[in-house]
C-alpha cells in the first residue's frame, strides 16, 4: 500500500472521521484527502488521485466511485468538523456561525444540476451577469485560531455545511457545432433537477443547516447561544421566524425598514382580534436624519476587521414586522465620522446584547469570504467537472472539508509548540500573521518529508496492483459487431 503524503499527526486528526465510512471507503478517504492537499494543479478527480501517488495502485473508478456511490453523508463529516472546531472556542463565548452562498463557475452541457446565476464578480451596477455554474449556500462556524501576530488569535471561518441551491433557469443549452445537445449524458444532466414543487430557496436551505448545528450545539455544548450571521438576503421571515430556541440572528437591516412599537396591552373588556402590532415609527434613514439635527450621536470605541475605529452609533428596540413579527429586536445605526461611507444599520434579535457586540459580531462575516477565496484560488473549489447527481453535491464540499481540516492541523501544531516552518518571503516586510498559503506549504513539506505508512511493508507487497477489473476492450469499428453474424451465415 502506497504511503499517505501527510505527516503522522494530520493522520490522525483524519481518525475523527472514521465512524463515517466502511474501511476500505475510509483509505480512500484518506488518500483522497492527501492528494488533495498534496495536488498543486487543477483539483480534479484524476488530478488528486495523480498527486497523491496512487494512480497505479488501484483502478482509476475507485476513486470516481467514492463520490457517487460510496454510502457516506457530507453531514455526518460536518459534524466531525464541528467536534474538532469546538474545542477551539472558549467556553465563556457564545458560538458563531457564519451563513452565505458562493458561486462556482462551470463549463459543459452535461454538468448536473447546473444553472445561470447572478455572478456578483462580473456585475456592476448598470449592467447585471449571469454565468453557468452551481451555487452553494455554505455555514460555518467562527473560530479564533493562533494565526495572528506573536501567536494572538485571529478569527477563521471553518466551513461545516455545504447545501447546493439550484435555480429554476438550466441555461447553457445551445447546440454548438463541436458538441451536440443530444447525447444521454446532455439528457441525464438536463433530467436531473428538481421539479417546479421541489424548488428551495437559499434562505430555507440555511435556515436547515442552521437547525443541524442548533441541535450538535445542544448536544455537545449545551447552555451555549448560536449567534447566526448573515447578510440582508438571509434575513427574513425563513430564518428570523420559528428558528430553534437556542439560536439568535445577527444581521444588516434595511435602511427603510418598516419599524413598529409593541402591541399596547388588551383594555379589559375590549372586543375584537389583538393586535399585532403598535405604532408606526421612522425608518432608520430619519431617525439617522433626526439624529443629526439634534446632534444625540454617540461614539463608541472598538476594533472591527483588526483596526481600532470610533464610529457614531444610536440604538433602539422596536418590532420588525416584515420579517419577525413575534419578537421585537435590537437595532443600531452606525455612521462614518469622516463622511466616505454611508450610514447602515444592523440588528440582533437578543435584546440584551450591546451595540459593540451587535458590530464586532457582524464584522465576523468577512472571515467566511476569506475562506471562499482560499478554497476557489488554492484548493480548487470550482474544479472538478462531475456529470452526476451525487458526485456534484459531494466533490466541490470536499476542498471545504480540506480547507478546515488544514487549518485545525496547524493550529494543533502551534499549540503543541512543534517547529512550524514555512516559506520565507523576503519581499513582504510587514508580514506577522499566517496565511493559508503558509498552512498548506507547510503541510506539503512535512508530508514529502515523512510520509504516513498505513500497513507494514510486506502487506504491501501482498496486495493486489488494481481492485477493479481492467476495462473490456473496446471495438473501433463497427463492422466488428456484427462480424459473429457473418460467420454464423456463412457456416
Amino acid at each position: 500500500m502506497p504511503p499517505l503524503m501527510v505527516p503522522e499527526s494530520f493522520a490522525l486528526l483524519c481518525t475523527a472521521f472514521a465512524p463515517c465510512f466502511t474501511a476500505p471507503t475510509y483509505r480512500t478517504f484518506c488518500y483522497l484527502v492527501a492528494g488533495w492537499v498534496q495536488c498543486a494543479g487543477r483539483h480534479t478527480v484524476t488530478g488528486v488521485v495523480l498527486a497523491a501517488g496512487v494512480a497505479e495502485w488501484r483502478h482509476w473508478s475507485v476513486w470516481h466511485r467514492f463520490f457517487s456511490r460510496a454510502q457516506w453523508l457530507l453531514d455526518a463529516l460536518g459534524k466531525g468538523l464541528f467536534r474538532l472546531a469546538l474545542r477551539w472556542v472558549p467556553a465563556d463565548q457564545p458560538l458563531v456561525v457564519i451563513g452565505d452562498d458562493t458561486l462556482a463557475r462551470k463549463e459543459g452541457k452535461a454538468i448536473a444540476l447546473g444553472g445561470m446565476h447572478h455572478d456578483p464578480l462580473l456585475s456592476t451596477v448598470r449592467k447585471v451577469v449571469c454565468s453557468f455554474g452551481h451555487v452553494w449556500v455554505v455555514l460555518a462556524l467562527w473560530v479564533p485560531l493562533p494565526f495572528g501576530a506573536g501567536g494572538a488569535a485571529k478569527g477563521v471561518a471553518v466551513p461545516i455545511l455545504f447545501r447546493l441551491y439550484v435555480g429554476k433557469r438550466r441555461g447553457n443549452r445551445a447546440d454548438a457545432r463541436s458538441r451536440a445537445t443530444s447525447g444521454k449524458r446532455f439528457q441525464r444532466a438536463q433530467a436531473a433537477g428538481p421539479g417546479p414543487d421541489q424548488h428551495r430557496t437559499k434562505p430555507a436551505l440555511l435556515r436547515e443547516e442552521v437547525a443541524l448545528v442548533a441541535q450538535w450545539a445542544a448536544d455537545l455544548a449545551p447552555g451555549r447561544t448560536v449567534y447566526l450571521v448573515a447578510d440582508s438576503a438571509y434575513t427574513n421571515r425563513t430564518t428570523l421566524e420559528r428558528r430553534p430556541p437556542n439560536v439568535e440572528v445577527v444581521g444588516r437591516l434595511r435602511p427603510d425598514a418598516a419599524l413598529w412599537t409593541l402591541p399596547p396591552p388588551r383594555r379589559p373588556g375590549q372586543k375584537g382580534r389583538p393586535r399585532k402590532r403598535g405604532i408606526r415609527l421612522p425608518t432608520p434613514t430619519a431617525l439617522a436624519v433626526a439624529r443629526t439635527q439634534h446632534g444625540t450621536w454617540h461614539r463608541l470605541r472598538l476594533t472591527l476587521y483588526g483596526r481600532p475605529v470610533t464610529p457614531l452609533v444610536f440604538r433602539g428596540t422596536a418590532l420588525w414586522y416584515g420579517a419577525l413579527r413575534d419578537a421585537p429586536l435590537r437595532f443600531v445605526v452606525v455612521r462614518d465620522p469622516t463622511g466616505r461611507r454611508r450610514d447602515e444599520a444592523f440588528f440582533c434579535t437578543d435584546t440584551t446584547v450591546r451595540v459593540a457586540f451587535i458590530l464586532a459580531t457582524y464584522a465576523k462575516r468577512w472571515t467566511l469570504e476569506v475562506t471562499f477565496y482560499d478554497c476557489k484560488q488554492v484548493l480548487g473549489f470550482e474544479d472538478p467537472q462531475n456529470q452526476t447527481v451525487p458526485a456534484v453535491q459531494r466533490t466541490a464540499p470536499f476542498a471545504g472539508i480540506v480547507y478546515a481540516l488544514v487549518v485545525l492541523w496547524a493550529a494543533q501544531q502551534l499549540e503543541a509548540g512543534a517547529p512550524f516552518a514555512w516559506p520565507q518571503r523576503p519581499w513582504y516586510r510587514q508580514k506577522v500573521g499566517l496565511a493559508f498559503t503558509d498552512l498548506l506549504a507547510t503541510l506539503r513539506q512535512a508530508g514529502t518529508a515523512q510520509p504516513t505508512v498505513l500497513d507494514p511493508p510486506a502487506s504491501r507487497a501482498a496486495a493486489p496492483p488494481f481492485s477493479a477489473p481492467p476495462c473490456p476492450r473496446r471495438c473501433l469499428r463497427k463492422s466488428c459487431q456484427r462480424r459473429p453474424a457473418r460467420l454464423h451465415a456463412a457456416a
